[in-house]
């Protein structure tokens, strides 16, 4: 992934939002929304006055420029008045020598909480940068003694714990506890690449059968049908796949170093709350 990945002027369009590049002209909108200390309380920067929101406001856009920052717009008046602005979501720079993705972050009016919006927005997101650009993982950093809510949202749509941080940046010297959550993109290997791509899946699933998620024969058939797929039996044979998978699902389940790797992501379309 490159920086130019993420800087393209996309809008996306969910069920029913439109999210739109936020712009300097929005930046009083932004800037409004930041006026209830309860949406702010995770967001880093001082908001406490109308100055320095505004001045928040438009640092947010302006550093914008290499990754995405949304407005969220109601497009059919769903919750009040058609084309009203309800929250922001966006994406950055991941933490360095942590993250292995841009991270993700949003705001919303609270008057949309708990009915469904965050679901959808962060979905919406997901599958774009999934499907329209080359990211390999996307993360969100989450501090839950503030805002448990968001750890849930971020569990429904597939992401897994991967940490604990205390992060200084984030909070300076008093440090919150920060969770980390991610999710992989789930590549189809070409043949050439079909070999080591098993090896990792394998090594990967393997998390999951020590921790009792998923069986280990189950997983091994499931790979076995991939190598099928992919033309690694017919180029390596069928003996050396399965002690590639047998090997690597083993040297996994035995690393306790790794955890939580998530491969596959769920879809989740209901509007049933965050």
């Amino acid at each position: 992934m490159t920086e130019s990945d993420l800087s393209l002027d996309y809008a996306i369009r969910s069920e029913r939002f439109d999210l739109e590049p936020l712009t300097v002209d929005s930046a009083p909108l932004f800037a409004e929304l930041a006026a209830d200390t309860e949406i702010v309380k995770t967001l880093i920067g001082d908001w406490s006055t109308a100055g320095k929101r505004l001045e928040n406001a438009h640092a947010w856009i302006a550093a914008a420029s290499n990754y995405v920052l949304w407005g969220i717009y109601d497009r059919d008046g769903s919750f009040g008045t058609a084309g009203e602005f309800i929250g922001i979501c966006g994406v950055e720079a991941c933490l360095p020598k942590i993250g292995r993705g841009p991270s993700l972050y949003y705001a919303f009016d609270q008057a949309v909480w708990g009915r469904g919006v965050g679901s959808e927005i962060v979905a919406a997101v997901i599958d774009h940068l999934f499907d329209a650009t080359d990211v390999e993982a996307i993360e969100a950093l989450v501090f839950p003694s503030l805002n448990p809510a968001s750890a849930r949202l971020l569990e429904k749509q597939g992401m897994c714990l991967v940490g604990r941080y205390p992060i200084a940046e984030y909070v300076g010297d008093d440090c919150l506890p920060t969770m980390r959550y991610e999710i992989w993109r789930a590549q189809v290997a070409l043949p050439a690449g079909a070999r080591s791509c098993l090896a990792e899946a394998a090594f990967k699933i393997g998390q999951f059968v020590a921790g009792g998620v998923s069986s280990h024969q189950e997983m091994a058939a499931a790979l076995l049908v991939s190598a099928h797929e992919n033309g690694l039996v017919e180029m390596i044979g069928i003996d050396e796949v399965k002690k590639l998978i047998a090997r690597s699902l083993a040297e996994g389940a035995a690393d306790s170093g790794w955890l939580h790797y998530r491969v596959e992501r769920k879809r989740h379309r209901n509007h049933g709350g965050d």
